[in-house]
């Protein structure tokens, strides 16, 4: 098996308005949902460059995202997690 390390879908930097921890849950999972096969075991985000807090609010918001997700989804946030100590 395989495990992705994406980064979660998000506004860039120098976006206007930056989109809400739901939205882009909701816009991660419609990707994520299009893209990659259910025979994929699990998914390991990426902080993709949030702090921890907001790294662990966004994959909160994905896990209670409606609709359906076959793969185990978790975190990979070495960055973000660092930045504490």
């Amino acid at each position: 098996g395989a495990l992705l390390k994406p980064n979660m879908v998000r506004s860039g930097a120098d976006a206007a308005e930056q989109a809400s921890m739901e939205e882009i849950a909701q816009y991660t999972v419609r990707t994520l949902s299009r893209t990659v096969p259910p025979a994929v075991p699990g998914i390991n985000f990426l902080s993709g460059g949030f702090a921890e807090e907001l790294s662990t609010i966004a994959l909160n918001e994905i896990n209670k995202c409606p609709g359906r997700k076959p793969w185990s989804l978790s975190f990979s946030y070495g960055r973000a997690l660092q930045a504490t100590v």
